[in-house]
């Protein structure tokens, strides 16, 4: 990176400056300083002479046994818990740290933070207290390595392990965010492989107490400059969002070998992860897919609005990622041996200063240039000696210039400007028109696939160099050939819930369009009734998909039918998607095809199809009067009133023979039941 980058960088913000200073001081661990058990001295070589805490029994609990290493924020040391019978790591803070009259109460409440944290990916807090003024925690021993270490013996991992180990990272981070705790200082060193079982990341919470006491003691603070989320450096805050930047820094170094920015000062790496967006690891990779350029871009975004707002969603997007790539790519790793070529490159581009032609130079006149002569006295005569040396003379500056132009010619077309090409114009076109273009000019390219919405399939997207642009005869062009626009197949989402819908639209690559909600009797409340495109169709990738989903049933409220015309009751609920179930009964008070009753009371909350019970008139119930002539009185009363009718008695002449005369209204008449009918008895 240019000097005047940096300096700008420095005069636009002058508090980043010094943070950085803190910065470059604080490595996690010293390599020079080798732990007794690496050495297999077990506390007894010049290690426990030289550090005291060897064999000190801290807290009446834990036998210090060897010193493991040492960092910027503190010494590690293998111990033993003799209550528990069990060796443990303890974690020892370097005094300048416990300089601050309040740091050992943050060190505690961040030591209380870290040990909430319960997950199988967390390297887990057993205790904490102090230590001759020094704050110290009390730790899981891991038997295995950490990502740093695994990073240097590999060079690089494969696309699998790449996933994995990241996956493995959020799923401890998604933990610890949960609880509220962030990390601040997710970098290899700060992952720790287990011989078995999912990768533990170590440190939660002792970047934020010793970045705390740093910032109010120095104005600086403590971290990993090439992990370092740009909030971080601008503001100095920082939240889950900033764990995130770094788990993708991290996936882009595991995929490619290295970080996006190396070789610079602190200052020049912080001035691009505040200015700079993250590199594809594509760049890089050709290989690597879209789906994982995407992921690291997401993680590692500049704006941490961009980046997913914990571990949680930053899962799942690893998730998807993971599951849409196909299964050949998986074992892939970057061939990192190339730096070889890179380095042999270098070399040779070094020649060309070294045999660029000298400047044109004026030569001396001849005549005056090599008359002199040492030694003895010339026998031949003066004119002669001349034109025999001018000769010589002459078939040198001869050779020279044969040897100049020859080199000239050389270099023009080796490195100078005959070397180079004009790229032919590639984009848009067929991609066997430029690759005939590109052999008959004698260039080597190679050829990447990728969609286009705007480009037909088989045509060139882009090419690197660009058309028009120069390119040496010896370099390698990249063509990206388009597979023309990027089609998914509409899933099956009838009967998911929203969520699940919504989901597998995205994993689909498709849109989740408008959401519209409606009554079914038949799809259960809160899942799809339809959606706008069928099932199994082939559609654009930016397609938006409409979805319809079930309210439930709909409540239908039962009216007041009581009084109202049996014919119009049985429309109105019929209309309203309700079943009518009629009973009649006869009724001296309530019109004939009158509703007299409702037994589903109005108000009532029903569904479409379920029953409405009412009952109708008949009107009044009619009888015909019997024949009575004739009967004693009270054979003739029974009669009358076995069929419900009322009876009036009127004696002619007293009655003497109590017989049945006549009655009123005769016998045959149909009459209402509880007329009242008048009998003449004799």
């Amino acid at each position: 990176m240019p000097q005047h980058g940096s300096r700008a960088f420095l005069r636009a913000s002058p508090e980043i400056s010094s943070k950085i200073l803190t910065m470059t001081s604080e490595t996690e661990f010293d390599p020079e300083d080798r732990s007794d058990a690496e050495n297999g001295t077990d506390g007894q070589g010049s290690s426990a002479l030289s550090d005291p805490l060897i064999g000190l029994l801290v807290d009446e609990r834990y036998r210090i046994q060897a010193r493991l290493a040492r960092g910027g924020m503190a010494t590690v040391y293998v111990a033993h818990d003799e209550r528990l019978d069990r060796p443990v790591a303890l974690k020892v803070m370097h005094p300048h740290l416990a300089e601050s009259a309040d740091f050992v109460a943050r060190f505690r409440r961040e030591a209380r933070a870290a040990a909430r944290i319960v997950s199988p990916g967390v390297v887990s807090v057993f205790d904490q207290g102090v230590i001759h003024g020094q704050g110290f925690l009390v730790m899981e021993l891991i038997d295995g390595t950490n990502l740093r270490a695994l990073l240097q013996a590999q060079g690089a991992f494969t696309l699998a392990q790449s996933l994995q180990y990241t996956q493995d990272v959020l799923e401890a981070l998604r933990s610890a965010h949960r609880v509220g705790v962030i990390h601040r200082d997710i970098k290899p060193e700060n992952v720790l492989v287990p011989s078995e079982g999912p990768v533990r990341v170590t440190d939660f919470g002792l970047a934020r107490a010793a970045s705390e006491v740093s910032m109010s003691t120095t104005g600086s603070m403590l971290g990993t400059v090439a992990y370092m989320a740009p909030e971080i450096a601008t503001t100095g805050t920082c939240d889950a969002r900033s764990d995130i930047y770094a788990v993708g820094i991290m996936l882009y170094e595991m995929l490619t070998g290295s970080v996006p920015w190396q070789g610079e000062n602190p200052m020049q790496m912080a001035y691009h992860h505040v200015n700079d967006s993250v590199p594809l690891p594509s760049e890089v990779e050709p290989w690597i897919p879209r789906e994982i350029d995407d992921l690291v871009a997401s993680l590692a975004a500049k704006d941490p609005e961009d980046r997913p707002v914990d571990a949680q969603e930053a899962l799942d997007l690893v998730m998807r990622a993971r599951t849409s790539l196909p299964a050949e790519l998986m074992n892939r790793r970057a061939d990192i041996d190339s730096t070889d070529d890179n380095e042999q490159r270098t070399t040779a581009l070094g020649l060309v200063e070294l045999t660029s032609p000298l400047p044109a130079q004026k030569l001396p006149a001849t005549s005056q240039a090599i008359v002199h002569v040492s030694g003895g006295i010339a026998h031949a005569a003066p004119q002669a000696r001349t034109r025999k040396r001018f000769g010589k003379v002459l078939a040198l500056i001869v050779s020279l210039l044969i040897v100049g132009v020859i080199g000239g010619f050389w270099w023009w077309h080796e490195y100078g400007p005959g070397s180079y090409l004009t790229m032919p114009v590639t984009d848009g076109r067929a991609v066997s028109d430029v690759e005939n273009d590109l052999r008959s000019l004698h260039l080597n390219f190679q050829e990447r696939e990728d969609f286009s919405d705007t480009v037909s399939q088989g045509n060139i997207i882009s090419s690197t160099p660009g058309s028009g642009e120069a390119v040496h005869k010896r370099a390698e062009v990249l063509l990206v050939v388009s597979k023309g626009v990027d089609m998914r197949n509409a899933p099956n989402l009838s009967g998911m819930e929203t969520d699940a819908a919504k989901n597998a639209l995205t994993s689909a690559g498709l849109a989740v369009g408008d959401v519209r909600e409606d009554w079914s009797e038949d799809i259960e409340k809160g899942k799809v009734i339809s959606q706008s495109i069928p099932a199994g169709a082939s559609v654009r990738h930016d397609t938006k998909v409409d979805i319809v989903v079930s309210k439930g049933r709909e409540p239908l409220t039962v009216p007041d039918i009581k009084g109202k015309s049996a014919g119009d009751v049985r429309q109105t609920l019929e209309s309203m998607g309700l079943s009518a179930e009629e009973t009649e009964a006869f009724s001296s008070t309530v019109a004939q095809g009158t509703v007299i009753s409702q037994e589903t009371a109005a108000g009532t909350t029903l569904h479409r199809g379920d029953k409405v019970q009412y009952t109708v008139s008949k009107g009044p119930e009619t009888v015909e009067i019997p024949t009575v002539q004739g009967l004693q009185e009270s054979q003739a009363r029974a009669a009358l009133e076995r069929v419900g009718l009322q009876v009036r008695v009127e004696r002619f002449m007293g009655g003497l023979f109590g017989t049945v005369r006549s009655s009123d209204p005769a016998a045959g008449t149909v009459v209402p039941r509880g007329t009242t009918v008048t009998l003449t008895i004799v």
